[in-house]
């Protein structure tokens, strides 16, 4: 049984708040301790704890009766699926950090969400898309893969990538803005189910309330 929705909030707040703090992190491990490895490791299991969070999030409303199914919202349910993955095929994120320190990927494209929007700080940790699509198609969730490529906008990005010479097998997607629209699709639609019970989820949950939209159809490639 999952906690109660305002006790898994609070945990989901945590979780929110050690993610970014561990990629804050990856520059002393890089240029302090010389071992990007760990900083790196650390990321990915920051990220994967807010994914778990979120899916315990989901579960406690719908064993509260408050919702039908944990796959509502594109913004929740790309999260979701992404855990799923991770959960039942062995490996880790494949992610642009790895790919690029310690694999010495040669050609990467990162993809910025809301990328007009001067408050979203995209942050350093993206997601292999060609990864995301491939892990999703090959579950149980696939049915569901329509409707995350629309979300993500990923028919449009590849066509632009491959205006480059390159294809989604080197396109990440930033982590934070769909994090962001996750988080605060569970806060607009589902906060009166659950109330903050501690330092950090009174601090979330209030800013999740009254920040933007991310914008998925407004997006930046970077090369």
């Amino acid at each position: 049984m999952s906690n109660p929705p305002s006790e898994q909030f609070d945990v989901l707040s945590n979780a929110l708040r050690v993610f970014p703090e561990e990629i804050y992190r990856l520059n002393y491990f890089i240029n302090k301790v010389n071992d990007p490895e760990e900083g790196i490791s650390n990321i990915e299991i920051a990220c994967v704890n807010v994914f778990n969070q979120l899916y315990g999030m989901m579960c406690a409303l719908k064993e509260s009766k408050h919702i039908a199914s944990i796959y509502e919202h594109d913004a929740i349910t790309t999260l979701l699926c992404i855990r799923h993955v991770l959960q039942h095929k062995a490996g880790r994120i494949k992610n642009n950090l790895r790919d690029t320190f310690i694999k010495q990927a040669k050609k990467v494209v990162l993809v910025n969400y809301s990328a007009s929007d001067s408050d979203v700080i995209p942050g350093q940790f993206y997601i292999s898309a060609s990864w995301l699509q491939d892990g999703i198609q090959n579950s149980n969730n696939a049915h569901r893969l329509p409707a995350i490529t629309s979300y993500l906008n990923l028919d449009k990005i590849s066509a632009e990538v491959e205006k480059l010479s390159l294809s989604l097998n080197e396109t990440y997607l930033c982590s934070l803005p769909l994090i962001t629209e996750a988080v605060r699709q569970l806060c607009i639609n589902y906060g009166n189910h659950f109330k903050p019970t501690g330092f950090d989820s009174d601090v979330y949950y209030s800013h999740f309330l009254k920040i933007n939209p991310i914008n998925t159809q407004d997006y930046a490639i970077v090369t």
